[in-house]
């Protein structure tokens, strides 16, 4: 959301003391907010408080007194003063930050709207390579179809070494794995080193959900595909749709989900780059107001169910079902890429797999590479922030509860 100093000052029919320990403040234009005194006093935004240009806090929290009921309020010059009993200390906030801030549940439901994913299933939005290197509109535009969509595909990125990091930089640093900077799947009948590799078709999966942040913004260009490769299509399906629809339909099951911990691991020791990742985490993740935050799949690099055993038939009577609905789910979309393509997507939230190809002797190369979430998230809002447009990026998988 916009920096409050950005705001102008909002109009205040009034502010009432509505109780020993809260406020009430009047907007003209909007419903009323209330505050309590110790939320107002930890956020003081006087100097002996809060650092003017870092922002940071500058007290701690036995700085606070363990009560606080309020003295007097003053609205004055765009700032709300005010000051409890049981301290002298003038608690200030801006008016405009107080209503960016406001935890009323109509604002609270307002912004959480504004979060709320969508899917589609028609054709993935397309963007130039060098569109998005000359122009900051296109690259907006690029990241919004990610976030709104999940997925975006760039045409015509050079099939160079490593040119994605060039396309990845643009929107922050690497997120470096066990994997390194980039990752190759070399598909030839002479280089088979991974699953992917193989000409079998590839199931529904997130990438290394055995870490306890798993990449979110993932880049996989390919790199050469002769024309002689038939098939090799990849597909994906918003798994925030799916934990949706099953939720609707069995919220039995969904509820287990967010219950049980699976498994994910990544166990090789022998390795040249010796491995051992093991994390356990329920597949659906929810907020306080039970909007999905988080989902969880790759059944391929699931360990043993390490759990209460009065929990593991519960428990694999809801996967199966989620399992089913992924692969029957109508929240999917199919594109089979051509060379220099580059496909972006949302890790957390987009599955992807890959249908049966044959190589009839050629060759498939992809690379790919990934963004922490978190970047993604912060690159697209400060767009939003410098078209000053109100937009808050989509729930984007990160286990945030907002």
């Amino acid at each position: 959301m916009p920096p409050a100093q950005d705001q102008a000052v909002p109009s205040v029919d009034g502010v009432t003391i509505v109780s020993k320990t809260t406020i009430e403040i009047k907007w003209h234009d909007h419903t009323p907010s209330r505050f309590h005194t110790f939320w107002l006093r930890y956020h003081c935004h006087c100097p002996d408080c809060k650092e003017v240009h870092s922002g940071m806090r500058r007290i701690h929290p036995d700085d606070v007194p363990k009560k606080l009921t309020l003295k007097t309020t003053e609205l004055k010059d765009g700032f709300l003063e005010v000051v409890c009993n049981e301290e002298e200390h003038s608690i200030q906030h801006p008016l405009a930050w107080l209503k960016v801030f406001s935890y009323s549940k109509e604002d609270l439901e307002n912004r959480s709207a504004k979060r709320k994913t969508t899917f589609k299933t028609d054709s993935i939005e397309t963007f130039e390579f060098d569109d998005i290197r000359q122009s900051e509109d296109t690259f907006y535009e690029w990241l919004q179809a990610v976030d709104k969509n999940g997925l975006a595909l760039v045409k015509n990125v050079p099939c160079e070494d490593k040119k994605i990091l060039e396309l990845g930089a643009m929107v922050a640093p690497v997120y470096e794995t066990l994997y390194g900077e980039v990752f190759n799947h070399y598909c030839s009948k002479d280089n088979i080193t991974n699953i992917a590799d193989l000409e079998v078709p590839l199931w529904f999966h997130q990438d290394v959900p055995y870490y306890e942040s798993p990449p979110g913004f993932q880049l996989l260009h390919c790199m050469r595909l002769d024309s002689c490769v038939e098939g090799g299509a990849n597909v994906f399906v918003d798994t925030f749709e799916v934990a949706e629809q099953l939720r609707r339909e069995y919220p039995k099951y969904f509820e287990t989900l967010q219950k049980v911990p699976a498994t994910f691991q990544k166990i090789h020791e022998d390795n040249k780059r010796p491995c051992h990742y093991v994390y356990q985490r329920p597949h659906i993740k929810v907020n306080w107001q039970g909007k999905v935050v988080a989902v969880f799949w790759n059944p391929q690099v699931e360990g043993p169910l390490q759990v209460p055993e009065e929990m593991v038939e519960p428990y694999y009577e809801a996967y199966f079902k989620l399992a089913e609905l992924i692969e029957k789910s109508p929240a999917s979309i199919t594109n089979r890429m051509e060379q220099g393509d580059c496909v972006t997507f949302n890790n957390r939230r987009m599955l992807h797999s890959r249908k049966t190809f044959k190589l009839n002797g050629g060759v498939r190369q992809l690379q790919g590479s990934y963004i922490n979430i978190d970047d993604f998230k912060n690159a697209l809002q400060i767009q939003y922030l410098k078209r000053n447009s109100g937009q808050l990026v989509t729930r984007v998988g990160n286990q945030c509860y907002c």
